[in-house]
This record gives C-alpha cells, sequence and structure tokens, in this order.
C-alpha cells in the first residue's frame, strides 16, 4: 500500500506565522483595543525599538504568510475527488461561524471571518489555467496598490488645503476591557468590530485573495517539498526576501515611526508608509518562505516543535486570543494599559512559548488540536446528514 508523508515545511511555517501574528496583534489587548500602537503608547525607548521591530519584521507579513497557506493546504482539500468541495464548503462556513464567534467574544481583529468568506471565492479559481490565476493576480494587487496610492495623494492635498482629520472616538469597549465585567464587553466588542468589518473585509480582503491563489499555484507544484526545491529557488526566495524586502520594510518601519514621534506628524506620512509596508510585505513573507525552508531542509531537528504548532495552528490562534484576554482584561489580570508596550511583546511571546510546549505535549497523546477535531467533525457531519 503507498503511504504519504505530511510535508513538514508548511506546519513550520505556520508554527513561525503564529510568533508574528501575536506580535502584532498584543497591542489592541494591552494598549488600545482599536488603534493598537500609537505615539502615546511608546514612552520609553524600549518601547520604541519594540514598536520598530514589530512594524518592520512583523506587521502585515505573516497573515500574509498565513493566507498564502491557507491557498496552499485548499488545493489538497478540493483535489479530493469523493467529498472535497463538499468539505471546503462546510469548513468555510464553520469558519464563518468560528470568526464571528471569536470577534465578538474575544478579538475584533479576527481573521477567521474573513478567510471563511473568501474561501467561497477560490471555489471560482480552482482549476483555472495558471495564466488566468495570474492574470487575476496581477489586476487584484495592481487595482489595489492604485486605490492605496489615491488615497495617499487625496490625503495629501488634503493636509496641503489645510483640512485635519477628526480625533478618532475612544469606543465604549476600551473602559469596558479596563475596568468591566466580560459579560458587558461581547455586546461592546462585536458592535465595534460589526463597524469595522465592512472596511477590514474589503482592505485585508484583497491581498488576501491575492495570497490564497499564489498559493494554490505554489501547491500545484509542490512548491512547498524542500526536498525538491531548487537551490536557485531558494536563493530567490532569500535573496528577494531578505536582500530588497528586509531593507525595505526596514526603512519604512523607521519613517514611519520617526513621523508618529514627530511634533509635525502629518497623515500623508503616517498613510504612505502604512500602505508601503502593506504592499511591500509580500517580499519579505516570501523571504520567510525561504528562510524556514532552508532550516527545515539543514536542521529539520530544530523546527520540530514549529511544526507541532502549526498542525495546531487554529487551536493555538484562539488559545492565544483567549490568554491575551485573560492576562490584560479587567476580568483577568486587569494589566490593559498598565504595562510598557515592550513588556507586553514579551508577554505575548511568553504566552506563545507555553502554547507551543503544550502542542508538543498534545500530538504526543492525540493527532490533531481539538479545534482542528472539531471544524473536522463539523465538516464530515455535514456530508454524513447528505447521505
Amino acid at each position: 500500500m503507498k503511504t504519504t508523508t505530511r510535508d513538514a515545511a508548511p506546519d513550520v511555517l505556520r508554527g513561525f506565522a503564529l510568533w508574528g501574528i501575536i506580535v502584532v496583534n498584543v497591542a489592541y489587548f494591552s494598549t488600545s483595543v482599536s488603534l493598537g500602537v500609537s505615539a502615546e503608547s511608546l514612552v520609553g525607548t524600549a518601547d520604541i525599538v519594540a514598536a520598530f521591530l514589530v512594524q518592520a519584521l512583523a506587521s502585515g507579513k505573516f497573515y500574509l504568510l498565513f493566507s498564502f497557506l491557507f491557498g496552499y493546504s485548499a488545493h489538497y482539500l478540493l483535489a479530493k475527488k469523493d467529498n472535497g468541495r463538499t468539505r471546503w464548503v462546510t469548513r468555510s462556513c464553520g469558519l464563518v461561524a468560528l470568526g464571528v464567534a471569536h470577534a465578538a467574544l474575544f478579538f475584533i481583529g479576527d481573521i477567521l471571518f474573513l478567510y471563511g468568506l473568501l474561501a467561497f471565492t477560490v471555489l471560482a479559481f480552482y482549476g483555472k489555467s495558471r495564466g488566468v490565476i495570474i492574470g487575476w493576480i496581477a489586476w487584484l494587487y495592481g487595482i489595489f496598490a492604485a486605490l492605496l496610492t489615491s488615497v495617499v495623494v487625496l490625503t495629501w492635498a488634503g493636509e496641503r488645503a489645510g483640512l485635519t482629520p477628526g480625533a478618532t472616538p475612544i469606543p465604549a469597549l476600551d473602559e469596558i476591557v479596563r475596568q468591566g465585567t466580560y459579560l458587558e464587553s461581547i455586546p461592546a466588542r462585536f458592535e465595534l468590530w460589526y463597524s469595522e468589518a465592512i472596511f477590514l473585509v474589503l482592505f485585508q480582503g484583497v491581498l488576501t485573495l491575492v495570497a490564497f491563489l499564489v498559493g494554490i499555484l505554489a501547491a500545484r507544484s509542490q512548491f512547498l517539498d524542500v526536498g525538491t526545491m531548487s537551490r536557485v529557488t531558494l536563493q530567490r526566495l532569500l535573496g528577494w526576501g531578505l536582500g530588497l524586502g528586509l531593507p525595505l520594510q526596514l526603512l519604512i518601519a523607521g519613517v514611519w515611526l520617526s513621523n508618529e514621534l514627530s511634533a509635525q506628524r502629518t497623515e500623508t506620512i503616517a498613510l504612505a508608509t502604512f500602505c508601503g509596508s502593506f504592499l511591500s510585505a509580500p517580499l519579505l513573507s516570501a523571504g520567510y518562505v525561504g528562510l524556514i525552508a532552508w532550516l527545515v531542509r539543514t536542521k529539520p531537528q530544530i523546527t520540530t516543535w514549529l511544526g507541532h504548532m502549526g498542525r495546531m495552528s487554529l487551536t493555538v490562534y484562539l488559545s492565544q486570543s483567549i490568554g491575551l484576554s485573560l492576562i490584560f482584561s479587567a476580568w483577568g489580570g486587569g494589566l490593559y494599559q498598565g504595562v510598557p508596550y515592550w513588556v507586553a511583546v514579551l508577554i505575548a511571546l511568553g504566552l506563545t512559548s507555553v502554547l507551543a510546549f503544550g502542542a508538543s505535549l498534545w500530538l504526543a497523546r492525540f493527532s490533531h488540536g481539538p479545534m482542528e477535531r472539531a471544524l473536522t467533525w463539523f465538516s464530515l457531519r455535514f456530508l454524513t446528514h447528505q447521505r
């Protein structure tokens, strides 16, 4: 009987991405539920260094990496001729429901809802030729880049004309997280998420879909099979990603931080650096793929624990939100706006270390994480009722 071995690189990449995702998300649990990091939260050198590193190395990069891997795995699930498409649809419905619950109960920056929605779009592209998919990738990215550039230009014109944006209102959730109760936070959190959901879907959705499509194309050629990945491909990933993408992100992060800390802060620079970082993030994400592929190929023994995290990525992702909520909110540790930003980042890394250890212990006894098993049960249960 022919057996197949699970490729290590996708799981290791998922585990690696979880570290980058949490250092970005922690600001919304510890500093501001709606703004994340701002100049007001950077009160010392350590805060400034932490903000610079998170902005340069993590912000926008790891969610794209996760999206790429989502598309990569979509190819294999949809390829199952007996029930692949039906399972994909039911799994997508499960992600939408789980995303709404996650956003209402723990974190307004949830990505599961968006993934579930866009997963239906993937069905329209699966099976299309490589040329068609590449064409859509180019059009989506190009139109999105043009729209963001237009917004930056209009913002610049508005500031030149003396127009300034009004102060961002502080949401009710902010005060509840500081000194309210968990039950009070649920409707307030859902209201805040709902008010921003359309913007998040439209803004994040384009590059997320692009990453999905790139992942599907990569899976067709088994791109993440490090045993067959050519040396030239690996060198290109590392060269473009770390040779160009990394310096570019460091430069953009430096300009962003200087503007945030300046007494003459401008919305144009803030928006331009945000958009520039977002649009160029795929370069550094590709560099991370190359780095992990190289480690899996040359030093697989040091990446095993990341693979365990990756196999339980849904469980770990949700556990990160639950853990941060308990640590920082009034109904838990009560540390919201009570510790420096750099300490919050260290707390996030410490929590993820505990979850990484827990994932290894869990998989020593079970084949799947609890949330992975629940999502699989949901999709298969529907198939059972259909028969």
